[in-house]
């Protein structure tokens, strides 16, 4: 029996040894992980104060209607904007580490409500391929819940292509939407949002305008007399363009959208004319690894039995633009591609005349320096911007790709 007793004396002993090992294991990554984030805000404090070596005036182009006209006339930013003469690289080093801290902290920063939109595909090629997409209201920061009369104007973002509310990219924008009085929402895609994953084998990787639609539609029910504005961030710009090409003229709230940073028929999005090796670096390795995460992975349940073949090709791509091909050509529910160009990718053929068209204010960013597009726009897209009453199109010289601007 002693024996015995002091069998299990030692094994306790382990048990409570393994138990406060593991402890002081998850203590000091904790602590290693918040000294490395300090010290990462320090250096992206640094920077945005001592690189900021003054200002800088974008070329516009477009908005020739007297109405557009004034509206740019009132952007603060196309009169001077903050400059941080850093190479673009390290602007986004800079911004990645940022994004990462916000997403982190999201929901301990701020006061949000998710709600679910049942949403299926319209069509003659495809099953409907029912599912849900969903909005995250933001109401403020945390324990700081604002109060809105029903009039109040409608902020619905649509971020980037493997982002959500958590990192748009970039939460910084919410500090400055939350000073006003508006109702703020971000729209989160099928498959890739802080809720649901896939129920229906299909997904767009910019999203799909009429999944868009159905939200807007019950917003706008909900709330009849509240000004509705569309913000794009990133690839979410695709999506708002697309969406007000093809339905902006249903919708009488809808009042102004504007797009951070870029834009590009999706079919040759990832491999602009000027890219160069960071273009490759962002697309072919960080974007394309990201996507294979958040968009195959965590969807496998779903996708691997629909189509395992297709699946495994586009886990297989060394090019975000083939990962794009594939899964546009097997997963974007509809069996007929002519089809799904004219339902969800108004600028099909790098073609951009529907901007001529724009119901509503519409203004796109780009910067010269971003890896994304470099140079900016093609430039029969700028000179077709130029006839556009509604629809301008703002050239910053520094910016990166949405980095380091919390202005923006």
């Amino acid at each position: 029996s002693g024996l015995v007793v002091r069998a299990r004396l030692v094994k306790t002993a382990s048990v409570t040894d393994l138990s406060m090992h593991m402890q002081s294991m998850v203590l000091s990554v904790q602590t290693t992980t918040i000294v490395f984030l300090t010290l990462t805000a320090a250096a992206v404090a640094f920077c945005r104060c001592f690189f900021q070596l003054g200002l800088q005036t974008p070329r516009v182009f477009g908005g020739v209607s007297a109405q557009m006209r004034q509206i740019l006339l009132h952007i603060p930013l196309l009169s001077e904007c903050p400059k941080l003469k850093l190479p673009s690289s390290l602007q986004l080093v800079i911004y990645a580490f940022q994004m990462t801290w916000q997403e982190w902290f999201f929901d301990s920063s701020y006061d949000f409500e998710v709600e679910l939109f049942p949403v299926s595909l319209p069509g003659s090629s495809t099953e409907g391929c029912a599912d849900h997409v969903s909005v995250k209201w933001v109401h403020g920061a945390k324990g700081h819940k604002r109060a809105l009369p029903p009039g109040a104007p409608i902020i619905l973002l649509t971020p980037g292509l493997n982002c959500y509310s958590a990192n748009l990219p970039c939460t910084a924008v919410y500090t400055r939407l939350l000073e006003q009085p508006w109702r703020i929402g971000v729209f989160e895609k099928r498959g890739v949002g802080s809720i649901t994953t896939l129920k229906a084998p299909a997904f767009h990787m910019f999203g799909h305008p009429s999944d868009l639609h159905a939200v807007v539609q019950q917003i706008v029910s909900r709330w009849p007399k509240a000004p509705l504005h569309l913000l794009g961030m990133s690839s979410g710009n695709g999506l708002t363009s697309s969406y007000l090409a093809l339905h902006g003229a249903e919708v009488p709230n809808l009042c102004s959208c504007l797009c951070l940073i870029g834009g590009e028929d999706y079919n040759s999005a990832f491999a602009p004319p000027k890219g160069d090796w960071l273009t490759r670096i962002v697309f072919d390795k960080a974007l394309l690894a990201s996507s294979k995460e958040r968009m195959l992975r965590r969807n496998v349940a779903v996708l691997q039995p629909y189509d395992g073949q297709a699946f495994q090709m586009a886990m297989n791509t060394k090019t975000m633009q083939e990962f794009y091909d594939i899964c546009m050509q097997k997963f974007s529910g509809y069996t007929d591609r002519d089809e799904a160009e004219r339902r969800i990718n108004a600028f099909n053929n790098g073609n951009n005349e529907c901007m001529l068209s724009f119901p509503v204010p519409y203004l796109v960013c780009f910067c010269e320096d971003d890896p994304v597009a470099p140079g900016g726009p093609r430039s029969s897209w700028i000179d077709l911007v130029g006839r556009c009453e509604n629809a301008a199109v703002a050239l910053f010289p520094i910016g990166s790709h949405l980095a380091c601007y919390d202005t923006w």
